[in-house]
């Protein structure tokens, strides 16, 4: 399933930054060129959060299994082109289904940890999946009996796969798979229409425009081979690195930030799903880690225990989608990797520590030190409409972000499943991120997060007009809004409630109501306030922002829930 248009893949073609090789066929290759060099391992204490036991996996064995794999996914007869939900913890296990689905042909549809069946029966049906795989659980969560039930709903979805320890019924072991190499053959021989490296690789979800409902874009074998570049490039990623990624598979900063970085430089990747910074660091210790992925609002943390134990990784920090001012200390080596929505991702060598550096506008590249780096993709700032009220409140000129360029996806997939080409004006494509200009010689700009009713960061993304009416829909609520939480590093939400006089409410008993709906984790709100009304605008719109202004003295003043 091709997803590029012709012309701009021979531009991308004649830079040399896209090419005709895919993913699975890098992988191969580095299983030919380094076969017992070690590719992936686990975090030694994977059976304490999930199942299964820690695995290392030379590139050799890690080849083997994802052809394994793949032969056992075609045998099935799931054909090419047809979409895999996964949702696993960060895992040897993941890399192994990821790869392997790419390599039987199939379009894989990553999905955060977070998500619950709300989500995924949604994201899923909008791209008619046939499959999940997933692990048998993890902390707190089954994920196997899930989405097994979530299958039973889904005419569409023919088989659900898990790893990991015991799986429930009705879904298929993919570890007594890898117990059977030698039966199921070799992966099939995917014959594509034109550049291979042009047909669709994933599905992610992502908010392009004010106010639109997320859409699921397709991202081809070279989009992901430039957006990988971009870390590889700036963060000097090569043969000899180990990169550490304590965070899920599921978004552009970790699948862009680290697995792309690892595929192509042929280095060692540790994953793991982490309950503590102490225990971040002493795997990077273990493994004598080169690069650690981590999210901005740890990073400080990690740096310090680092130092405790005298190791000096070079941190790829993670940045929230708004400027953080956040105090890194002296002597440490940081990357700072911002997502572009799930659009882009841009990597940038933090020259001070106090705070990232602006953005540029125009074209981006890597590494940034170079006036010679590739393009990897270009950035504007175009003027949005912004009330009287809005304008008076700003020093700089405000507006919304677009990309276009090699790393950037320019198609979705239609109702029918086919693939879209979105309409654009001279390709630029609409991130919905707000931004200000903060410098004009050079252009540089400062991320100021979603615009309109949108929030969330990680991949992690909230509509909240849908939360406002799952607030409302709770026995004994008059009227309620989801209002961002005022944590610029988290996609955190806190609900405020008018309740109905008439009705007793209780805060515990609307907590409850809102979990048994089954949202995503990433959706039940951190609190709720009582107030006395909900601030609204014209045509009824939710005045979010005087709202979040006052949470922090709700909080100070509203009782402990009963």
């Amino acid at each position: 399933m091709i997803v590029t248009r012709e012309d701009t893949s021979r531009a991308h073609l004649a830079t040399g930054v896209w090419g005709r090789v895919t993913l699975d066929q890098i992988l191969e290759k580095n299983a030919t060129t380094k076969p017992d060099k070690l590719a992936v391992a686990d975090f030694s204490d994977r059976s304490e959060w999930t199942s299964g036991r820690p695995q290392q996996l030379t590139y050799r064995q890690l080849d083997q299994r994802v052809e394994t794999l793949a032969a056992f996914f075609a045998g099935l007869g799931l054909a090419p082109d047809s979409v895999i939900g996964l949702q696993m913890p960060p895992t040897t296990d993941a890399v192994v289904v990821l790869f392997a689905a790419i390599r039987a042909g199939l379009i894989v549809a990553p999905m955060p940890l977070a998500w619950r069946e709300a989500e995924v029966i949604e994201a899923l049906s909008q791209v008619s999946a046939k499959a999940i795989a997933t692990v048998a659980e993890t902390i707190g969560e089954l994920h196997g009996e899930r989405l097994r039930d979530v299958a039973a709903e889904m005419f569409h979805i023919r088989f659900v796969f898990a790893s990991g320890g015991h799986v429930p019924d009705g879904v298929i072991d993919l570890d007594r798979v890898f117990d059977e190499t030698e039966g199921l053959g070799s992966a099939p021989n995917i014959v594509r229409k034109g550049n291979a490296a042009d047909h669709a690789a994933s599905i992610a979800w992502t908010v392009m425009q004010n106010g639109a409902a997320p859409v699921p874009l397709a991202r081809a074998h070279n989009h992901w081979i430039a957006a990988g570049l971009m870390t590889l490039l700036e963060a000097k990623v090569d043969h000899a690195a180990v990169i550490l990624v304590p965070l899920g598979l599921a978004n552009l900063a970790a699948l862009g930030g680290a697995l792309m970085p690892w595929l192509l430089s042929c280095g060692t990747l540790v994953l793991g799903l982490p309950q503590s910074v102490d225990r971040i660091a002493e795997t990077a210790a273990e493994f004598s880690a080169t690069h650690v992925l981590i999210p901005q609002r740890f990073a400080r943390r990690l740096s310090e225990r680092l130092d405790m134990l005298r190791q000096e990784p070079m941190l790829l920090v993670v940045q929230p989608e708004r400027l953080v001012d956040a105090i890194m200390p002296r002597g440490h080596h940081i990357v700072d990797l911002t997502p572009l929505g799930e659009l882009a991702l841009i990597a940038r060598l933090r020259l001070e520590p106090e705070a990232p550096s602006p953005l540029p506008v125009g074209a981006v590249g890597a590494p940034s030190d170079t006036d010679f780096a590739p393009l990897l993709f270009e950035t504007r700032v175009k003027a949005v409409a912004l009330s009287a009220r809005e304008a008076a409140k700003r020093s700089a000129t405000v507006g919304e972000v677009q990309l276009r360029g090699a790393m950037v996806p320019d198609h979705v997939f239609g109702p029918t499943g086919r693939p879209v080409a979105l309409s654009v004006e001279e390709q630029w494509i609409s991130t919905g991120l707000a931004a200000e200009l903060v410098s004009a010689h050079p252009p540089r700009y400062a991320l100021k997060g979603p615009i309109g009713d949108q929030t969330g960061t990680g991949g992690l993304g909230i509509d909240l007009r849908q939360l406002d009416e799952l607030y409302k829909s709770i026995d004994g609520v008059a009227d309620a809004a989801a209002v961002p939480f005022p944590d610029a590093t988290s996609a955190r939400v806190a609900a405020l409630v008018v309740p109905d006089p008439t009705r007793s409410f209780s805060r515990a008993a609307f907590l409850a109501a809102v979990e048994g709906k089954r949202v995503g984790l990433h959706k039940l709100p951190v609190d709720v306030f009582i107030v006395p009304s909900i601030a609204r605008g014209a045509n009824d719109r939710v005045l979010r922002a005087g709202m979040a202004s006052r949470l922090a003295g709700l909080a100070e003043t509203t009782p402990p829930a009963p």
